[in-house]
């Protein structure tokens, strides 16, 4: 028997309804469990499993609620998502960036969609302001460890010996409704 008849004939024998199963709510567990693996992957063990685990579970928390749920789907559906066909300094002048943590997040959104899920290193983060002809910041790690602290920004592992960060599904959300 599968583990999916298992639950549910328990939830049968327990006297609750059985609900079905969407086909898109399995698209979005592998969707969350590919990403999970990709953010993980270049951690040596323990470290990966652990990594692996908080990742997954953050994904799926995300997952369960999206920022646009409580928004008709013609609404949410009719928002354009940012496009990151342009060049970099001309996406940033197209978004309302008031201060440093909305622009790396900002770079790390154009970068990931740009770059096919690549995380964003700090190289790319000074080229993206270099390219828009803005001030950086003093102290990049203290912007991007905000960014990680509001949840926008998770640490991606290491690309050409660079430290990465790939952008969350929040923080996917933040820069596509808020700026």
């Amino acid at each position: 028997m599968n583990p999916r008849a298992a639950g549910d004939v328990a939830g049968a024998e327990r006297g609750g309804a059985l609900r079905p199963v969407a086909a898109d709510a399995d698209d979005e567990l592998r969707l969350a469990l590919t990403r999970a693996r990709r953010v993980t992957e270049d951690q040596p063990e323990p470290f990966r499993s652990l990594a692996f685990s908080a990742v997954l579970t953050y994904l799926l928390k995300e997952g369960a609620a999206p920022a646009h749920a409580s928004q008709p789907p013609e609404v949410a559906a009719s928002k354009s998502l940012p496009s990151t066909e342009i060049p970099v300094a001309e996406y940033l002048a197209q978004r309302r960036l008031d201060s440093h943590p909305d622009r790396v997040l900002a770079i790390a959104y154009y970068h990931y969609h740009r770059h096919g899920g690549q995380g964003v290193t700090t190289r790319d983060l000074v080229e993206g302001y270099t390219r828009s002809r803005t001030r950086r910041p003093q102290n990049f790690p203290d912007v991007i460890a905000s960014c990680v602290r509001k949840g926008y920004l998770v640490d991606g592992g290491r690309r050409d010996g660079m430290k990465t960060w790939v952008i969350t599904a929040s923080g996917e959300a933040h820069v596509q409704q808020d700026m």
